[in-house]
């Protein structure tokens, strides 16, 4: 009997979401719970399982293409025309992915790119990394770093489930520790790109490529764009700009560091603010509440969620530490950190990824100092944190001395936050930071 698999609802009310990786191919034979594709929404990247055992006779789209929820995806045990799926939404075919459905393509060039995708489809002798749509399957971090390091992906050994190459391979790759591997042919671009084929004369090798034209948005970045517009929209901001003198927190980080190590825990700056900023809302309810306008209701949730916003090359994400007040700041910086490094690789789970109640987002790292922070959905309050900078002040004695000082700018939703409350919760976080012992009495 012939079944199709459709675009499932992975969770929150998700509309669509983007291919990823097929993890199957057609004539694949699997069974019910087999993994056959990876899904990127707009907060996470997981695998999907099959409800269905059987042959695989139609795949309904290419990786990377974004599909609506319920939308066909994979025919099953069928003849391969995929008229089981009635009248359900057509999607994209597999010759032609959403991206590049704009120019036409010469049936002489189709061909040839149907031919070069179904060759390109299987791994060279279970060596190197399964070609899909002519690209090699890795993860944009490790994309990011092979092209960092001048790294051919397609001369790296492939270690990773279902054949997608790690970091390490191409770390060990880089370091020549990794088996050697010819160069696959069949990962040319695919020429249903006629206007880089035909573009003439050609840009130098070692040229940095140009943006121009037009992509589609990913899942992430509309949801990011649909978020932010609404909530600068509908949520009427306030941020108040500060800064704090950290030399006495730089001291107790400098005296932990080496203890921090030794539990393989990489003590930072994020893991004190997140603590001081947990302990702040105990005193301060309303920075952790949120403001439902459709019933006219302040929610108060339970516990204290602080989420920590996340650069990726994918788009930003905010994975939760869940109850950290109740957590040691060393818990802290160990939790952070695994879900920085999750987030990045596209690991993040449900029950990591959503569910803040406020949020830290940091631009020190790159130097920045105050912005201006978008409060997060379902949230009252945003703490920016920036860098920490030597600059003159004027000390207790009226003398002018070298300071570090901490930038610090607090995003609140008027509707439900005054100004003065915002400030004496400014001011009790400028305590907790300029002398971590006072965290202590938070405990």
């Amino acid at each position: 009997m012939t079944e199709i698999f459709r675009m499932p609802d992975v969770g929150e009310g998700m509309h669509e979401g983007e291919i990823a990786s097929w993890l199957v191919k057609v004539g694949d034979t699997i069974k019910v719970d087999d993994a056959i594709a990876e899904i990127q929404n707009d907060k996470l990247l997981q695998e999907i399982l099959s409800p269905y055992s059987g042959k695989i006779t139609k795949l309904f789209v290419e990786a990377g293409t974004v599909v609506e929820v319920g939308a066909p995806l994979i025919e099953f045990d069928g003849d391969g025309s995929g008229s089981a799926a009635g009248d359900a939404a057509p999607a994209p075919a597999a010759s032609e992915p959403v991206a590049e459905a704009a120019p036409a393509v010469p049936a002489p060039i189709a061909a040839i790119n149907e031919a070069v995708a179904q060759e390109a489809a299987a791994p060279v002798e279970g060596k190197t990394a399964p070609v899909i749509a002519g690209k090699v399957r890795a993860m944009p971090t490790v994309r990011r770093f092979a092209r960092q390091n001048n790294i051919d992906l397609t001369t790296v050994a492939a270690t990773g489930r279902h054949g997608n190459l790690t970091l390490d391979d191409v770390k060990n790759a880089l370091n020549g520790t990794g088996a050697p591997v010819a160069p696959v042919e069949a990962e040319v671009a695919p020429l249903a790109e006629p206007a880089a084929v035909a573009a003439a004369p050609a840009a130098p090798a070692s040229a940095p490529a140009e943006k121009a034209g037009r992509v589609p948005m990913t899942p992430i970045r509309k949801a990011i764009a649909r978020n932010m517009t609404s909530q600068k929209q509908n949520v009427p901001h306030v941020t108040l700009f500060e800064q704090v003198e950290v030399s006495k927190l730089m001291a107790h980080r400098a005296t932990f560091k080496d203890v921090a190590l030794q539990q393989d825990v990489k003590l930072t700056y994020m893991a004190y603010v997140a603590k001081a900023l947990a302990s702040l809302v105990k005193r301060f309810p309303d920075l952790n509440a949120h403001v439902d306008m459709a019933k006219s209701e302040i929610v108060y949730p339970e516990g204290i969620h602080v989420g920590i916003a996340v650069d990726t090359p994918n788009g930003l994400f905010v994975p939760v530490v869940k109850n950290a007040d109740q957590k040691s700041i060393l818990a802290i910086a160990k939790e952070i950190a695994d879900l920085a490094v999750r987030a990045r690789d596209g690991k993040l789970t449900p029950d990591v990824a959503s569910g803040s109640t406020i949020t830290i987002s940091n631009i020190g790292s790159a130097r920045g100092n105050w912005f201006t922070p978008v409060i997060n959905v379902n949230e009252a309050a945003i703490l920016g944190l920036g860098t920490i900078a030597k600059e003159p002040i004027v000390n207790e004695e009226g003398e002018i001395v070298v300071g570090n000082m901490m930038k610090l700018s607090l995003s609140f939703d008027h509707r439900l936050i005054d100004g003065m409350l915002a400030q004496s919760a400014m001011n009790d976080l400028k305590k907790m930071l300029n002398d971590p012992a006072y965290m202590l009495m938070e405990v």
